[in-house]
């Protein structure tokens, strides 16, 4: 690829990560959306549809999350020069941001409000497993971790 004073060349590689990336954005988003609806199924009769509707503010805050750390990765590999401070400091203000949110909203809605966490780390769950199928998939192909023959 060519490239000029103002776009920087992107490699092969760089597209096909930001490509997967966006793949597994895509999958997790209506994965996500049922979560969700399951969570309104389950505890809505119970009692809790605040609680449910917290947990998917989780889930939506962890999508967020997920584009965000995307999008910033992805700048600071097509930078020519990557400035790792600058890139430092970007992901401590997202995690700030989602953080304080997370901790605002359980503090203030105690109990339902903590269903928030929840919804976070079910999805960061999901993005782990969405994530480590391709990797499973890949490595037993090439026969890595298979059974040995001593």
């Amino acid at each position: 690829m060519t490239s000029d004073a103002t776009t920087p060349a992107v490699t092969t590689a760089e597209v096909t990560a930001s490509t997967r990336a966006a793949v597994n954005l895509r999958r997790a988003t209506p994965i996500a959306a049922g979560l969700g609806a399951v969570s309104f199924v389950v505890l809505a009769p119970m009692g809790y549809p605040l609680a449910a509707a917290f947990f998917c503010g989780g889930l939506g805050l962890g999508l967020l999350n997920t584009a965000l750390v995307q999008r910033s990765a992805a700048r600071f590999a097509a930078s020519g020069d990557p400035d790792k401070r600058r890139f430092a400091v970007a992901v401590l203000a997202r995690l700030t941001l989602v953080t304080g949110l997370a901790v605002g909203l359980a503090l203030a809605l105690q109990p339902e409000g903590l269903a928030v966490f929840a919804g976070l780390a079910a999805l960061q769950l999901l993005m782990i497993f969405i994530a480590s199928v391709p990797l499973v998939k890949e490595l037993r192909q090439s026969g890595v971790g298979g059974p040995r023959d001593d």
